[in-house]
C-alpha cells in the first residue's frame, strides 16, 4: 500500500471516529490551498517587471548530454541524427551519450556503433550501478565533458531538434546575457492527436515560467536547458535526492545568484506519454519531485543571506507549486462523512469548498491562461479535461511528497505498442464509485455539499477521454514516423 493510500485511509476512517479532529486538519489544508493560491497570484501581480538583457560576445562550447535508460535504440539514434545536423560550428561543440543501468545489450550497444560511426566528437559512455538515476548519469557526463566547455546542454532521448538549436543557443546566451537558458518542451503531434494533454502540459510555460523570466529565476525542466558549465560547478552539479533533479538544481543554481531565463521558442519537439498510465507516472514524478524540492529548500528561500529576492522567491515557489492538487484529504472526509453519516457542518462545509475552489482554480487558470493565447474554446476545454483527468495523481503525489522517505525516478515509457489497448484508470473508477454513493446519502443535504461530491465524479469521464485521445496519439506516431520510432 502507498503512503498516499495510507493517508487516505486514516482520514476516511478517522472522518466518523473524530470529526472535530479531522474538521481542523481539513481546515488547515483549505488553508494551504489558498496561502499557494495567493502565492501564485502573487508572483504574476509582482513579475511584471522585465529584465535588463547584459549582453555576452563570448562563444560558447557545447557539450551536449543525453542520458538514457532501457530506450529504445531507433529512438536514440533519430535524436542523435538530428543532432548531427546542427548549423552550429563541429569545432564548438560535442555529444556526450550516457547510458546508464541499461542491462540488455541489445539497446546500447547499437547506439554505441552508431556514435562510434558519427567520429570522436560523439561519445558513448555506458555504465551500471549508477546511483541518483538521471542526476547520477548526468555527473558523469559531465565529467566526461572536454576541458574548454562553457555550456552543458541536455537533451531527452525523445527529443529532435531543429538545425538551429544549439545556434538558438548560443544567441540567447549572447543576448540575455544569463547564466543558464530553458527552451520550451513542445510534441510531436498530428491529425489533432491528444490536443488537450499537449496544451495541458504547455500550459506551466505560458503561465509559470513565462511569468518566472522576468524574475530571471526560471527554473529548469530537464530537457533543453543550457547551463554554465561552470556555475553547474559551483554548485555542486546534479542531485538525485529528489524526483525533479533539473527543477532542483535551477533552485540551487537562483539561490547562488546566477540568473536564469526562459526562450519561447520551439528548438525540439519530443514524444507525448503514450498511454494515460505513463502520463499519470510522469505528473506523478513532477507533481511530488517539485514539492520535495520546496521543502528542502524553504529555509534557504526564506534565509536573508541567500542571494535572492522577493520576486524571485515568488517565482520559484509558484513553479514547484505548479502540479499540486490539495484534494486528497478533503475527498476522503466527505465521502467518509456522507458514506457513513458521521459529520460536523464545519467539517462537511469546508471539505466541499476545498473541492469546489480547487475546481474553479483548475478551469479559470486553464481558461484565462490559455484562451488568450489563440487556443479555441475546445482546445482549452480538452486541455481541462487533461488537468482534471491528472487530479488523483497529482492529489496522491502531493501528499506522498510530504512524508518523509525516498523518492524513485521513473522513466516515461517510448516503446508502447500501437495497439496496446486503452487504460482503465482504477483510481478514477473507485472514486467515481464512492462520489455516486455519497451523492445519494447526501440527497437530503445542502446544495454546497452535493455540488462537492459531485466534483469528484469527473475525473473519471475526463481520463476515459484522455486515454483514447492518446491511443489516437500512439497510432498518429506509428504513421508520421514509419514505425521507426516505436516497435
Amino acid at each position: 500500500m502507498t503512503k498516499s493510500s495510507v493517508v487516505f485511509l486514516i482520514f476516511f476512517l478517522g472522518t466518523p471516529l473524530a470529526p472535530d479532529i479531522v474538521a481542523v486538519a481539513c481546515i488547515l489544508v483549505f488553508g494551504l490551498q489558498l496561502a499557494v493560491f495567493v502565492v501564485r497570484q502573487s508572483a504574476r501581480a509582482l513579475l511584471a517587471q522585465p529584465w535588463s538583457a547584459r549582453p555576452r560576445s563570448t562563444t560558447p562550447i557545447f557539450s551536449v548530454h543525453l542520458a538514457t535508460c532501457n530506450e529504445p535504440p531507433e529512438l536514440v539514434r533519430r535524436t542523435i541524427d538530428a543532432l548531427a545536423h546542427q548549423d552550429y560550428p563541429s569545432h564548438l561543440w560535442e555529444l556526450i551519450v550516457i547510458d546508464n543501468n541499461t542491462v540488455d545489450p541489445a539497446l546500447w550497444q547499437p547506439v554505441r556503433r552508431f556514435c562510434s560511426v558519427l567520429g570522436a566528437r560523439y561519445k558513448f559512455l555506458h555504465r551500471e550501478g549508477v546511483k541518483g538515476a538521471k542526476a547520477g548519469a548526468l555527473n558523469i557526463a559531465l565529467e566526461y565533458s572536454r576541458a574548454d566547455t562553457t555550456h552543458v546542454v541536455t537533451i531527452d532521448a525523445d527529443y529532435i531538434a531543429e538545425p538551429t538549436f544549439l545556434s538558438e543557443a548560443a544567441r540567447a546566451l549572447a543576448t540575455t546575457g544569463a547564466d543558464y537558458v530553458q527552451f520550451p518542451q513542445a510534441y510531436q503531434r498530428s491529425n489533432n492527436a491528444a490536443e488537450g494533454v499537449d496544451i495541458e502540459l504547455q500550459e506551466y510555460f505560458l503561465s509559470d515560467a513565462r511569468t518566472a523570466n522576468d524574475a530571471e529565476a526560471v527554473l529548469l525542466t530537464g530537457t533543453l536547458c543550457i547551463i554554465s558549465s561552470s556555475a553547474l560547478r559551483m554548485v555542486g552539479g546534479w542531485s538525485g535526492y529528489t524526483a525533479t533533479e533539473d527543477a532542483e538544481l535551477g533552485v540551487r543554481l537562483c539561490g547562488a545568484g546566477f540568473r536564469g531565463h526562459y526562450i519561447p521558442t520551439v528548438v525540439a519537439r519530443g514524444l507525448l506519454p503514450l498511454s494515460f498510465n505513463d502520463l499519470e507516472k510522469q505528473r506523478y514524478r513532477w507533481a511530488s519531485g517539485n514539492l520535495r524540492t520546496l521543502l528542502l529548500h524553504v529555509s534557504n528561500l526564506l534565509d536573508p543571506k541567500v542571494m535572492l529576492r522577493r520576486r524571485q522567491v515568488l517565482a520559484i515557489v509558484a513553479q514547484l507549486c505548479a502540479w499540486l492538487n490539495f484534494g486528497l484529504i478533503p475527498a476522503a472526509c466527505l465521502l467518509a462523512a456522507a458514506i457513513t453519516n458521521e459529520t460536523t457542518p464545519t467539517l462537511a462545509n469546508i471539505t466541499s469548498l476545498s473541492l469546489l475552489f480547487g475546481l474553479g482554480e483548475t478551469l479559470t487558470r486553464l481558461f484565462l491562461r490559455l484562451y488568450p493565447d489563440g487556443y479555441s474554446f475546445k482546445a482549452v476545454l480538452s486541455a481541462a479535461a487533461s488537468r482534471l483527468a491528472l487530479a488523483p495523481v497529482s492529489a496522491r503525489a502531493t501528499v506522498s511528497a510530504c512524508i518523509p522517505g525516498p523518492q524513485s525516478f521513473v522513466v516515461t515509457r517510448k516503446n508502447a505498442a500501437r495497439g496496446e489497448p486503452v487504460d482503465l484508470p482504477v483510481d478514477q473508477l473507485m472514486l467515481f464509485c464512492m462520489a455516486l454513493v455519497a451523492i445519494w446519502a447526501l440527497v437530503d443535504a445542502p446544495l454546497l455539499h452535493r455540488f462537492g461530491a459531485a466534483v469528484l465524479l469527473l475525473p473519471l469521464p475526463a481520463s476515459v477521454w484522455v486515454s483514447i485521445e492518446l491511443s489516437r496519439y500512439r497510432k498518429s506516431v506509428h504513421l508520421t514516423n514509419s514505425n521507426e520510432v516505436i516497435a
